[in-house]
């Protein structure tokens, strides 16, 4: 190997290194005590504490479901035996979603080896989808490698696409596995099952024992990860036993409009979509960027780089020509790719959210890699590399920011008890309707709890911020010496000169009490745009927890 080929692989290496840190430090800073990601986490907890097989997956709080097998809980649970701190279970989900977009940046270069590699790897490497939804502990998180693992299989099965790097058999045991990997996760799987049938379908050039062959690929590759599933049906069932999933389908007309909203967000995967990403309300977005005024201007390069990419592919689909023959067919799955989304929101009961069909995001980055093959120059890799600097610099400050406030390090104290002592309950509670919500260790007489008495609010204060967004601060203690509280709820009323209530909001303090402590909290209750002249606060209940001592 001569030096240029070695410093070559040192440089690579070195970059890999420096992805998975970034990314890693990411996934860490993101909110865990929000409800969802807290879910997820407690499931894969319970597991590792108990030893008891989990037979249900991640919750559908719209119909208050559960999606059946034990693949989540396995994900979570499964580091802790490796290693039992907080962190576990973050780091092999960064190193899958790392291995699956390393995989997927090699194949693109291998289908466009004309564009320039640091461009590719780092493009996708730090994408906000692919960082908000591939390192930190919620199920969409663990999308993205099955579905990358699918759709490679799907290429090279595809004659217009195919590049020969993978054995027919095996393309199709990629999709196989993809599929039962994703139904334990989440309720889009269903929309891979036509790519896969448009897959066998175009094999048949292989003949009757070809297509033969490969559909039992397809079926090897689904028993793969079905093995933790299939127990969930012999132990409930097959009615129980898919956890009340079937509630979710509801045939309704969808909206025109969605397939509009549709296509902005499929192409949103492979931009520098940050707004949403701030935080889920506008109030507390305006809030942060106010208090950190000098990322202000980054923010808003990537910001209008985030609404001018989509817009640039949707011009770029109208290209009629391209030297590369698979350009058009190229178009037309991404056409179809977004008629069938759409078409699948006339049958189920949940609003349209690009969530739901996050698992097609390699469709979009693949288009929008030769979207790029238009625009290739000097001059716009030097755009590109100032925008993926931009990007980085911006989340490296937005993890700067949510580390202390809403991460594991929030209470890592406590999370890190519950993994040492095996008590879930240190942590957090299933949710009510869960099939298997585990043991309720607080109904202990020597151990009374009553938040509505325990928890007591002191020091409020309202300040009203710029857009008129309500910023409340206060004191709560935890007044009971034997019981901890995590999810404080909150409710705040806005009145008028008459004393009418013109506004009432909710909402918890994402924090964990230990007995007879005070923290100081703030709520950005945000904008309230009614005018009133009176405010009041009020906490109504909270989560008791085993204490960490």
């Amino acid at each position: 190997m001569n030096g240029h080929a070695r410093s070559s692989r040192a440089a690579m290496a070195g970059a890999i290194v420096a992805f998975f840190a970034f990314r890693l430090l990411y996934g860490l800073s993101s909110d865990l005590f929000f409800e969802d990601e807290t879910q997820i986490y407690l499931m894969g907890l319970r597991y590792y504490a108990t030893g008891a097989w989990p037979h249900f997956g991640p919750d559908v709080v719209w119909t208050k479901s559960e999606i059946p097998g034990a693949l989540q809980s396995l994900l979570i649970g499964l580091p802790f035996k490796l290693a039992p701190y907080p962190e576990a279970p973050y780091v092999l989900l960064n190193l899958l979603s790392l291995a699956a977009l390393a995989a997927f940046a090699w194949y693109i270069t291998v289908h466009l080896p004309q564009l320039p590699r640091w461009l590719v790897w780092s493009w996708l490497m730090t994408l906000p989808w692919t960082i908000n939804f591939s390192t930190h502990i919620i199920n969409p998180s663990y999308i993205l490698a099955p579905a990358i693992a699918f759709f490679i299989g799907f290429f090279e099965v595809i004659p217009a696409f195919s590049r020969k790097k993978l054995p027919e058999p095996l393309a199709f045991l990629l999709m196989g596995a993809a599929i039962s990997w994703i139904m334990q996760i989440h309720m889009s799987w269903p929309l891979l099952v036509p790519f896969a049938a448009l897959a066998w379908a175009l094999a048949r050039r292989r003949g009757p024992i070809g297509m033969l062959g490969n559909a039992a690929a397809l079926l090897v590759g689904w028993l793969i990860f079905a093995t933790v599933l299939m127990p969930t049906f012999v132990t409930y069932g097959l009615h129980a036993g898919s956890g009340n999933t079937l509630r979710n389908l509801h045939i309704r007309p969808a909206s025109p409009s969605i397939a509009l909203s549709t296509l902005a967000r499929f192409f949103s995967f492979a931009s520098l979509e940050i707004w949403r990403f701030i935080a889920a309300d506008d109030g507390v977005k305006t809030m942060v960027l106010l208090r950190h005024l000098w990322i202000v201007p980054v923010a808003l390069v990537v910001w209008f780089a985030g609404i001018w990419q989509p817009l640039w592919m949707l011009r770029e689909w109208f290209q009629p020509r391209s030297p590369l023959p698979e350009w058009r067919p190229l178009k037309w799955l991404v056409a179809g790719t977004i008629g069938f989304i759409y078409l699948s929101y006339w049958f189920v009961l949940e609003p349209a959210q690009a969530h739901a069909f996050y698992l097609t995001a390699p469709v979009a980055f693949l288009f929008a890699a030769y979207c790029w093959t238009f625009v290739d120059s000097p001059r716009w890799r030097t755009i590109a590399a100032v925008l993926i600097a931009s990007n980085v610099v911006f989340h490296l400050w937005q993890a700067s920011v949510w580390i202390p406030e809403r991460s594991v390090y929030r209470n890592r104290e406590a999370v890190a008890a519950a993994i040492r002592r095996k008590e879930p309950e240190m942590f957090a509670h299933r949710r009510a309707f869960a099939v298997e919500p585990g043991p309720l260790r607080l109904n202990d007489p020597s151990r009374p709890w009553e938040p509505h008495r325990d928890i007591t609010l002191t020091n409020e204060n309202l300040r009203m911020g710029p857009r008129h967004i309500a910023v409340w601060t206060f004191s709560v203690r935890n007044g009971n010496e034997k019981v901890a509280y995590r999810d404080v709820m909150y409710r705040t009323h806005y009145r008028d000169t008459n004393g009418v209530e013109v506004d009432v909001r909710y909402g918890f303090l994402k924090d964990i009490m230990q007995p007879g402590t005070t923290v100081a909290a703030e709520v950005i209750d945000g904008i309230i745009s009614a005018p009133f002249t009176t405010a009041t606060i009020e906490l109504l209940g909270a989560e008791a927890l085993v204490p960490i001592r």
